[in-house]
């Protein structure tokens, strides 16, 4: 049998606190805090190792270079459908002028024949 201190779970077997008492553990709860301390040393391990904050660093920097790089790529490809539209909508401009220009011309020249007075 495994035995380990009630500081942890003193509530689960009704100890009050502060009290060290010993209950028994099944495997299950022994390799839970097995790995549970494995994780600890690990994490502490792992937050003081130059070689690991290096690599973190490293991740870091070039996580941040491929987001810049994609943001001036959709800034760029926003600028040139932007250019695109303003263009488009500059040619539609000219095409309707041009139009009203023509009608008008017509009008103009319509009512120029009927309005000249003849003197005859």
């Amino acid at each position: 049998m495994k035995y380990t201190s009630a500081s942890r779970n003193s509530q689960d077997c009704g100890a009050s606190e502060g009290a060290s008492q010993r209950r028994v553990l099944s495997q299950r709860e022994l390799a839970k805090e097995k790995r549970h301390a494995l994780y600890q040393s690990a994490k502490e391990r792992r937050a003081t190792d130059p070689r690991y904050l290096a690599m973190k660093e490293a991740a870091k920097v070039q996580r941040r270079a491929l987001y810049q790089k994609v943001k001036e790529n959709r800034k760029a490809v926003a600028a040139d459908e932007k250019a695109k539209r303003k263009l488009e909508h500059a040619e539609a401009y000219t095409r309707r002028r041009k139009e009203a220009d023509g009608e008008l011309m017509k009008l103009v020249t319509w009512m120029s024949k009927t309005s000249i007075p003849q003197n005859d």
